[in-house]
């Protein structure tokens, strides 16, 4: 019993470590992503998210295409070839502007 018991404790243990280092990354992704937003006036490409957030290319990708489709965003691609997504632009408030966030 004490086997089992162990083994059920490790699978546990392994499946809240997942949790916790997929929830960081999203919270990076989000970050990363709403500062480029206001950073790059609306225009962000992959390398810049994967560069600022830290989490694989894949991982990026996933999460810019489902901003894609959440914030109607555009794929654009540049003179060199280079694809950016383009948003709505971002407008706030001169008071939270002001708070550099």
């Amino acid at each position: 019993m004490g086997l089992i018991e162990l083994l059920i404790l490790l699978g546990l243990g392994v499946g809240t470590s997942k949790f916790i280092s997929n929830s960081n990354r999203r919270k990076r992704l989000e970050a990363a992503f709403y500062q480029l937003l206001r950073k790059q006036d609306s225009y962000i490409s992959l390398i810049q998210l994967v560069t600022i957030s830290q989490v694989s290319s894949q991982e990026a990708k996933i999460f810019l295409d489902e901003q894609v489709r959440l914030l109607d965003g555009i794929p654009e691609v540049d003179d060199d070839g280079d694809t950016f997504y383009r948003f709505p632009r971002l407008k706030l408030p001169n008071a939270i502007v002001d708070d550099d966030w």
